[in-house]
C-alpha cells in the first residue's frame, strides 16, 4: 500500500493541477492586465499537451528505465509549478504549463506501469484504487483548495501547494520501488508521434471553438479536414510499424477494448458533473466559490468511502454486473443531481453528492482495473500508454463537452443560466447511460483472476 501510495503522489499532483487554476482566473488575468477569457489558454494548451505527449511515455520507459524517467518527470513537474509561479506575463505562464505538461505526461502512465509490474496479479485491484484515489480526489479539490489559496494569499500558491505532495511521493518512491532496466530497445515511432499529436491538439482546439471563437475561419477549416487526414494517414503508417506511438491494435484485445470505450464514456460523464455542478451553484445558485468547493468537495470523501467496499463488490459480482449496473446507477444519480434547485434542503443535496462520488469512484476503479487485466506483460508498456490518453483524453472531452453543451443551449434562446447548465446535467446523464451498453459485451468470468468474483476465480 505505501508503494501505491508514494506513486499516488504523481496522480495527486496532476489531478489538483488539472482544476486548481479554474479558481484562480479572475486573479491571473487581473495581475496581467488582460481579459479573463485569454486565461483560457493557459488551461487548454495543458490538457492537448498532456494527451499529446503520453504516446512518448512506453518507448521513454522501455529505451532509459521506468523508474528513472518517472522520478525525473515528478522533479521536472516540480521545477515547471515554480516556473509558473514566477511567471508576470500570458506568454511565460502558458510556456511552463505546456512544459508542466510534458512532464504530467511520463509522470502517471509510467508511475501506472511501475505498480502494474510490482502488484501481485491477486492485489493489482487493490494496489490500483489507493492508486486512482488521488486521481479522482485531485481534481475535485483544486476548486476549493484554489479558492481560499486565491482569497487569503495570492494565486502564485495554487502552484506552490501541490510541492509538499511531489517531495514526499519522490522521497518514497526513489526508496520503494525495485530497480529497473531498460527494456528492449526500438527506434521511437516520430511520425506517428507527430500525427497523433496534429490530430489530439486539432480536435481540442476545434471542441474550444464550439465555446468561444478565437481563431479565424480559415484556420478552423485546415483543422477540420486534418482530422480524417491525420487518422488516414496513421491508419497506414502503424501497419508498418513494429512499435507504433500508439499501439491500436490492443483494442482488438475485448477486455481492453471494453475499458477503454465503455470506460472513456463514463468517464466523460463521470468529470462533466463536477464541472457542470460548480457552474450550477456559483453562477445559477449565486452560492460563493468556497461554499460551492465544500459542496463539490464532498465526492472526494466518498471516493475515500469507498475503498474498504470495492474488491468486495467486485468479488461478489465481477465486472460485468459492476460496471453495468454502476453506470446505470450512475446516471440516475447525474439527473438527481441535475434535479437539485436552490431551494433543496443542504442535507439532500449533501447526500445525492455523496452517493454520486460513491459511484463515481467504484466506475474509475473498476474500468482502470479492467484495462489491464488481461494484458500481457510484453505489452504493458503499450496499453498504458493507451490507457492513458484514452483517459486523459476523457476528461479533458468531459470538461470541454460540459462547457459546449452548456453554450450551445444558451445559444438556442435559453437565457437563464440555472436552465442551461440543468439541461446540460441530464445530456450527461444520458451519455453516462449509454457507456453501460459497452459492459454488456463483458462475460461474467471475464478477469476474474483480478476481481476473484467469488463464482468464477475458483474455476480460472
Amino acid at each position: 500500500m505505501l508503494l501505491s501510495l508514494s506513486i499516488s503522489a504523481a496522480f495527486l499532483m496532476e489531478g489538483l493541477d488539472s482544476t486548481i487554476m479554474v479558481s484562480a482566473i479572475p486573479a491571473i488575468a487581473a495581475d496581467f492586465g488582460i481579459e479573463p477569457l485569454r486565461i483560457n489558454l493557459a488551461l487548454s494548451i495543458y490538457l492537448v499537451t498532456l494527451a499529446a505527449v503520453i504516446p512518448a511515455s512506453a518507448w521513454l520507459a522501455d529505451r532509459f528505465g521506468a523508474k528513472r524517467i518517472f522520478l525525473w518527470a515528478m522533479g521536472a513537474f516540480m521545477l515547471m509549478s515554480v516556473g509558473a509561479a514566477l511567471a508576470q506575463d500570458l506568454p511565460t505562464l502558458v510556456a511552463m504549463r505546456a512544459l508542466q505538461a510534458v512532464a504530467g505526461a511520463l509522470m502517471t502512465p509510467i508511475g501506472r506501469l511501475l505498480l502494474i509490474r510490482a502488484a501481485p496479479k491477486d492485489q493489482l485491484a487493490s494496489a490500483i484504487a489507493w492508486m486512482s484515489t488521488p486521481a479522482l480526489i485531485g481534481p475535485v479539490l483544486g476548486p476549493l483548495i484554489g479558492g481560499y489559496v486565491v482569497t487569503y494569499l495570492s494565486w502564485q500558491w495554487i502552484f506552490f501547494v501541490k510541492m509538499p505532495f511531489g517531495i514526499v511521493g519522490m522521497f518514497f518512491a526513489a526508496r520503494l520501488l525495485p530497480p529497473d532496466e531498460p527494456g528492449e530497445r526500438y527506434n521511437f515511432d516520430l511520425w506517428g508521434f507527430v500525427v497523433c499529436a496534429a490530430f489530439l491538439g486539432a480536435a481540442q482546439l476545434l471542441l474550444d471553438q464550439l465555446v468561444h471563437v478565437f481563431l479565424p475561419m480559415p484556420v478552423i477549416i485546415a483543422m477540420v479536414a486534418l482530422l480524417p487526414a491525420c487518422a488516414f494517414s496513421y491508419a497506414r503508417h502503424m501497419r508498418r510499424r513494429a512499435a507504433p506511438a500508439l499501439d491500436l491494435t490492443l483494442l482488438k484485445l475485448r477486455l481492453f477494448r471494453v475499458g477503454f470505450f465503455g470506460g472513456g464514456l463514463s468517464r466523460l460523464g463521470f468529470n462533466a458533473l463536477p464541472f457542470l455542478f460548480q457552474l450550477q451553484l456559483q453562477i445559477g445558485f449565486g452560492w460563493s466559490a468556497a461554499d460551492a468547493g465544500w459542496v463539490v468537495f464532498i465526492v472526494a470523501a466518498s471516493a475515500i468511502a469507498l475503498k474498504p467496499m470495492m474488491r468486495r463488490v467486485l468479488a461478489q459480482f465481477g465486472f460485468k454486473v459492476t460496471l453495468f449496473g454502476n453506470a446505470m446507477l450512475g446516471a440516475v444519480m447525474i439527473a438527481l443531481i441535475g434535479l437539485i434547485g436552490p431551494d433543496t434542503p443542504i442535507a439532500i443535496t449533501v447526500c445525492v453528492v455523496f452517493l454520486f462520488g460513491v459511484v463515481r469512484s467504484l466506475q474509475f476503479n473498476t474500468t482502470n482495473t479492467l484495462l489491464f487485466a488481461d494484458i500481457p506483460r510484453v505489452r504493458q508498456s503499450a496499453s498504458t500508454s493507451l490507457g492513458g490518453v484514452g483517459q486523459q483524453l476523457s476528461m479533458g472531452l468531459g470538461i470541454s463537452v460540459a462547457a459546449v453543451l452548456v453554450a450551445q443551449i444558451q445559444a438556442m434562446g435559453v437565457s437563464v443560466p440555472a436552465q442551461a447548465i440543468s439541461a446540460s446535467i441530464f445530456i450527461i446523464a444520458g451519455l453516462t447511460a449509454v457507456s453501460g451498453l459497452f459492459f454488456l459485451g463483458l462475460q461474467h468470468a471475464d478477469g476474474a483472476d483480478v476481481s476473484r468474483h467469488k463464482a468464477y476465480s475458483a474455476r480460472s
